[in-house]
C-alpha cells in the first residue's frame, strides 16, 4: 500500500510516497507560501491531488506533519508562533476530506521522532527529540505510553523557553538554524548563510571566524538542552532537522557545552543526531497507520 506523506515547515513543504516496505519515492520540496498572498492549504491540497493522479491512488491514507501546536485527534492547528502567520485553526482533515477519509496529522517534531523510531531501534526507555530548523521544536516519547502531548497539546514547546527580556528573544530565536544564519550574515561570513560551508571551514583550525560563529551559536543550543535535561531527565536526546546531517561535526560543538548550564556533576543524557535526518517527519507522518 502506498501512502502520501507531507511535511509542512516554516521554509519548505516536502512530500513523498511511502510504500509498505518504507521506501520513500517521488520526493518533492517546494517553498512554503507566506500564507498571506498564497495559502499553505492550497499548496498542500494541490500537492496531494497531484500525487493521487500521478500514482493512480483511490482515497489513500495521508499523513501530515506540520509546524505548530497540533490537536492530533481533530487534525487542526491550535497555535503557531511568528514563524507561520494566519495558520491557527487550519484543519487538514477537513481540507483533505474530498481526497481521503483517512488523514493523520502530527506536530512536526512528533512526526520526526515517530519516523526515526519506525526505522531504527533504540534501547532507551524514554527519548527526547529536539529539532533545529526555522524554529526549535521538541517531542517526548516513552516506550510504554508513547508520545506525550500535554493537557492542551502544548507540551514540549521548548522553542519558547529561556525568554530574555533584554533583547526580547526566546530559545528558538537564538538557537535555531535561522538564528545561526542570521549570525553568519551579521558577521559577514564569506559564504553568506551557507551552513554546510560554515562547518567545513570550521574544521580548518585557521578559520577562526567560522569557529567563533559556531561556538557562540552552540552555547545557545546547549543552554536549552540543559533545560530539557532538568525537566525530562531522558535517557537519550536526539537532535534532528537538516543540520543533523553534520553528525559529529555538530555534536563536538554542542555536547561539551551542556555542562556549563547544569550544576556541577549533574550529568546529562546521551546526545545523538537522528539517523533519518531531514526525512524523519515524512516517515513519521504515516508511521501509525494500520
Amino acid at each position: 500500500m502506498e501512502r502520501i506523506a507531507i511535511d509542512v515547515g516554516g521554509t519548505h513543504i516536502k512530500g513523498g510516497i511511502i510504500d509498505a516496505h518504507l521506501t520513500l519515492k517521488d520526493k518533492v520540496k517546494i517553498e512554503t507560501p507566506n500564507n498571506i498572498d498564497e495559502k499553505i492549504t492550497d499548496a498542500v491540497f494541490e500537492l496531494v491531488a497531484r500525487y493521487i493522479e500521478k500514482h493512480q491512488l483511490t482515497r489513500p491514507q495521508i499523513g501530515i506533519s506540520t509546524a505548530g501546536v497540533v490537536d492530533e485527534e481533530e487534525g487542526h492547528i491550535v497555535y503557531t508562533g511568528p514563524t507561520i502567520p494566519n495558520f491557527n485553526g487550519t484543519n487538514f482533515k477537513t481540507l483533505l476530506s474530498p481526497l481521503s477519509d483517512d488523514v493523520h496529522v502530527y506536530n512536526d517534531v512528533n512526526a520526526a521522532l515517530l519516523g526515526e523510531l519506525s526505522l531504527y531501534d533504540y534501547d532507551a526507555q524514554n527519548i527526547f527529540c529536539l529539532t533545529l530548523g526555522t524554529g526549535i521544536g521538541g517531542a517526548f516519547y516513552h516506550r510504554d505510553t508513547g508520545l506525550y502531548n500535554g493537557a492542551r497539546n502544548r507540551a514540549n514547546e521548548i522553542g519558547y523557553l529561556l525568554y530574555r527580556p533584554t533583547d526580547e528573544t526566546t530559545y528558538e530565536l537564538r538557537g535555531s538554524v535561522r538564528a545561526l544564519k542570521q549570525r553568519m550574515q551579521a558577521q559577514h561570513f564569506e559564504y553568506d548563510d551557507d551552513v554546510i560551508k560554515l562547518f567545513e571551514l570550521a574544521i580548518d583550525e585557521r578559520d577562526l571566524k567560522a569557529q567563533e560563529i559556531l561556538n557562540a551559536w552552540s552555547e545557545d543550543v546547549a543552554e536549552g538542552i540543559a533545560q530539557i535535561q532538568i525537566l525530562y531527565d531522558p535517557e537519550l536526546i536526539l537532535i534532528g532537522g537538516g543540520i543533523s546531517s553534520q553528525g559529529e561535526r555538530l555534536l563536538r560543538y554542542i555536547s561539551p557545552k551542556i555542562a556549563h548550564y547544569l550544576p556541577p556533576e549533574y550529568g546529562h543524557a546521551r546526545i545523538q543526531t537522528m539517523q533519518t535526518q531531514n526525512d524523519a517527519a515524512l516517515y513519521g507522518a504515516v508511521a501509525q497507520f494500520h
